[in-house]
């Protein structure tokens, strides 16, 4: 006999889309989470790792809506905000680079990332895994959650004591610039 939650069906059957979207959200948070753990900033591919899984999922919402009424459009402007903070900071300030030396685009970048990611999660589970947003799956949901959580900590750090776990050469041959606190 395999375990239920009360109203839904049995989870050994929300397996396969409960582990897509956890898995789909961790590879999203993780980068992002090491990133700011190894160079104490959100870098650029991480920005636009936001813009765009923000960007597709609200021209879905157009083409497709999950809700009706003001969720379906406070969730539209926030997943608009991501390219609308990229665009505005390009067109005011010049670039990207320029934006986040000015305290506005700091704070709406932050704000940005706060709110909008969350919601972009919620998004990604929602279409992928539809049972975690029944009312009837808060064991899912926690789970969900939890793994988010325990990557996006294990990411930070991972990336935070990067010098335990890789080397500068490790950076290099990746592309990427060493972080100050890596191993030689």
């Amino acid at each position: 006999m395999s375990e239920t939650d009360p109203g839904s069906r049995p989870i050994a059957t929300q397996q396969g889309p409960v582990t897509i979207a956890a898995v789909t959200i961790a590879l999203l948070v993780f980068p992002i989470a090491f990133n700011l753990g190894a160079y104490r900033q959100v870098l650029y591919p991480d920005v636009f790792r936001i813009v765009v899984a923000s960007f597709v999922l609200c021209g879905a919402m157009f083409v497709v809506p999950p809700y009706d009424g003001k969720q379906l459009w406070f969730t539209r402007i926030v997943l608009a905000s991501p390219t609308a903070w990229l665009v505005i900071a390009v067109v005011v300030a010049g670039s990207t680079a320029e934006a986040t030396e000015r305290p506005i685009f700091v704070g709406w970048l932050l704000a940005v990332i706060v709110v909008s990611v969350p919601i972009t999660l919620k998004m990604l589970i929602d279409m992928f895994s539809p049972e975690l947003s029944s009312a009837h799956s808060l064991r899912l949901t926690v789970g969900v959650v939890i793994v988010v959580v325990v990557v996006a900590t294990s990411g930070f750090l991972i990336g935070a004591h990067n010098d335990r776990v890789m080397t500068c050469e490790d950076f290099v041959i990746a592309g990427s610039s060493a972080p100050e606190n890596c191993s030689p």
